[in-house]
């Protein structure tokens, strides 16, 4: 049984289509988020993630955020740093909390790592690379949120 040319080209058109689909997704690094240049699926702003992604990696480092004595009481080790952000009045400048919950804005912490000219001192991680659109988002969402101890 024969097709018409018609069937045939709907066919060949589908095929084509699936092909470049099937490239397009391999391209992204399979569609599973991670690969390079793969598509990924943010992280959940909750403080948990917070913690694991910013706090810990790049500011409860020696001689920063972490240990007996850290840079301006601020301590973000673990199990430490909601304690210390959340509602408590910044050091540098004590008309702002270090987490203000539900306003990033004016939240001390998110101010440092934006370099928002109301700081003072520098952007924060000191001598690191500026956090990762990703982690600014990450910080923000969870503040918005409330700053919530999940």
């Amino acid at each position: 049984m024969s097709d018409s040319p018609r069937k045939t080209a709907y066919r060949l058109a589908v095929a084509g289509f699936v092909v470049l689909a099937v490239a397009a997704v391999a391209r992204c690094g399979g569609g599973g988020g991670g690969g390079a240049g793969g598509m990924t699926t943010p992280p959940s702003p909750t403080f948990a993630n917070v913690q694991a992604r910013i706090f810990t990696p790049k500011c409860a480092l020696s001689g920063c955020h972490a240990g007996s004595n850290p840079q301006q009481g601020l301590n973000l080790q673990a199990g430490q740093s909601y304690a210390d952000v959340v509602g408590v009045p910044s050091t540098e400048n004590p008309q702002f909390q270090r987490v203000n919950p539900g306003n990033a804005a004016d939240s001390y912490v998110y101010m440092k790592v934006i370099a928002d000219p109301r700081i003072t001192g520098a952007r924060m991680p000191f001598g690191g690379a500026p956090l990762s659109t990703a982690d600014r988002t990450l910080l923000a969402e969870w503040i918005e949120a409330g700053a919530p101890d999940n």
